[in-house]
């Protein structure tokens, strides 16, 4: 069984839609910000399928690239994140 770019996207929409629906699905601010990585994760992984399979010949390695800061920058945003509800949970 072979997996194709059809298969890469579903993945990737399935992950994105996940993280917004947890998200949106949670009250508290804390709980919320769990859902921020799986929807970062569905985009990186949209990221390096299409990099792998794109028909422009570009080296497959720029999308792991890629999805690696998509990494980071969801890391920074949910460490931001819960600094901010952390601040407001003390006024």
């Amino acid at each position: 069984m072979t997996v194709g770019l059809v298969a890469v996207m579903w993945v990737a929409s399935a992950l994105v839609a996940a993280g917004a629906l947890a998200a949106a699905w949670r009250r508290d601010l804390g709980a919320a910000l769990a859902a921020i990585p799986l929807v970062f994760g569905g985009a990186a992984v949209a990221f390096a399928g299409v990099a792998r399979f794109a028909a422009a010949g570009g080296p497959p390695i720029l999308g792991q690239a890629i999805a690696v800061l998509i990494a980071a920058a969801a890391l920074a945003l949910v460490a931001l994140g819960v600094g901010i509800a952390g601040r407001e949970a003390t006024r």
